[in-house]
């Protein structure tokens, strides 16, 4: 994903010998599927620019359909492992308004948003719940829409995708939902999960109505996957061994966030690599001096 293509690129012009093993068979992670999404094919810009770079190296080495487990990772011989796993959606319901799981949500036509990334279709007419307020919920449900689904577009917040009003971009968005006939129901919370319906709560009064939906769709938050690094950190009696001397999770995997946190964070680990630990603030900051001593205009 885009962590793991920006630490190899910068390794690799730092000069360190890097694998850069990829358990699906296209680069890209999170970077490839998004991209393929509605309004979104630009995106992909961020993963072919980092692969062309890569590619000509010859102290790089990548390997696709290759997902390296803790025992092929202790095999391998490297000194250094960056955990670059990325993050799945929560199917539970959880995010920003809701803390406990949701009933229901352990369905058969209960769907995370990264299986609808994955392709999966679901059954009409479906719901998507959006608590993450962010683009994908919007650009998930036009998706669904080009799909000939009948949608509904639910979400706890006043408006769709809200926090792109700090991008301007928020009226440009609800408006486009409008014009393609997606329903949207703000101000809603998802209390359970039936066959064939939800209930939904006002955030203001709690008053529960009921909604049809054969399909949910749960855009709320995402965690990071963290099988191999867990596994990895229960060995670490036999790293000395294997030879190595680190591992780190970068990316998602560290912390799931936006895409340019993400290449942010794999940008940092390969700048930061093999430089001495620097205490307090690792960058130089201007600090505004207050001094008593100042001229007064009179």
């Amino acid at each position: 994903g885009p962590a793991g293509l920006e630490a190899t690129r910068v390794l690799g012009e730092r000069g360190t010998d890097v694998i850069l093993a990829e358990s699906t068979g296209e680069l890209g992670g999170r970077v490839a599927l998004e991209s393929a999404l509605p309004g979104l094919s630009a995106w992909g810009r961020v993963k072919d620019y980092r692969i062309g770079q890569i590619q000509p190296m010859t102290n790089v080495e990548t390997y696709l359909a290759s997902e390296l487990d803790a025992d092929a990772i202790l095999e391998l011989g490297a000194d250094h492992i960056a955990i670059a796993t990325g993050a799945v959606w929560r199917r539970d319901g959880i995010g920003r308004s809701v803390s406990f799981p949701v009933p229901g949500t352990d369905g058969a036509h209960v769907y995370s948003a990264t299986d609808i990334l994955e392709g999966v279709v679901p059954q009409g007419p479906v719901v998507i719940y959006d608590d993450d307020c962010y683009y994908l919920g919007g650009v998930l449900a036009e998706k669904l829409r080009n799909d000939g689904l009948d949608v509904t577009l639910m979400t706890p917040a006043t408006d769709v995708s809200s926090f792109t009003h700090n991008s301007l971009e928020q009226n440009v968005i609800q408006a486009h939902i409008i014009e393609l006939g997606i329903r949207i129901v703000p101000c809603r919370t998802l209390g359970s999960v039936s066959d064939g319906s939800i209930t939904t709560a006002c955030i203001y009064t709690g008053r529960e109505e009921q909604m049809e939906a054969k399909s949910v769709v749960l855009v709320t938050a995402m965690l990071p996957r963290l099988q191999v690094y867990n596994d990895l950190m229960e060995r670490k009696d036999e790293w000395v061994d294997a030879g190595i001397k680190s591992v780190t999770r970068i990316g998602d995997a560290d912390g799931p966030s936006i895409i340019g946190a993400a290449v942010w964070s794999g940008h940092r680990y390969a700048r930061e690599f093999g430089e001495p630990e620097i205490e307090g603030v690792p960058f130089r900051r201007e600090i505004t001096e207050l001094v008593e001593d100042f001229p007064v205009l009179k």
